[in-house]
C-alpha cells in the first residue's frame, strides 16, 4: 500500500509543480483509505501572488487526480502504468 500511496502522492506533486511553478513553496499530500473508498487531502502553500481562487482550483483537481489514480488501480491492479495515470490529469 506504501508504494501506491507514494505513487498517487509523487503524481499529485508534479500535477501542482507544473501548474503553479515556482511559486509552490510547500506541498503535502495525504492518502488515506476508508470503507466507502480513498480520501486524498492536499494542502499547498504557495507565494502571495498566486490568487486564491486559482490556488483553491488547483488544490481541488489535484485531489481529484489523486482520487482518480486510485480508482484505476483498483480497476487495472498494481503497478499502473504512469502515462494510464496521466489520463486523469486536467490540462
Amino acid at each position: 500500500m506504501d508504494e501506491i500511496n507514494e505513487f498517487i502522492s509523487s503524481q499529485v506533486l508534479r500535477y501542482i509543480e507544473k501548474k503553479l511553478g515556482d511559486a509552490v513553496k510547500h506541498i503535502t499530500v495525504f492518502v488515506s483509505y476508508t470503507g466507502d473508498g480513498v480520501e486524498v487531502d492536499v494542502d499547498v502553500d504557495a507565494s502571495v501572488l498566486v490568487d486564491d481562487s486559482y490556488l483553491q482550483k488547483v488544490v481541488e483537481e489535484a485531489a481529484e487526480l489523486g482520487v482518480c489514480i486510485a480508482d484505476l488501480v483498483k480497476e487495472r491492479g498494481w503497478p499502473l502504468d504512469p502515462r494510464d495515470a496521466e489520463k486523469c490529469w486536467k490540462s
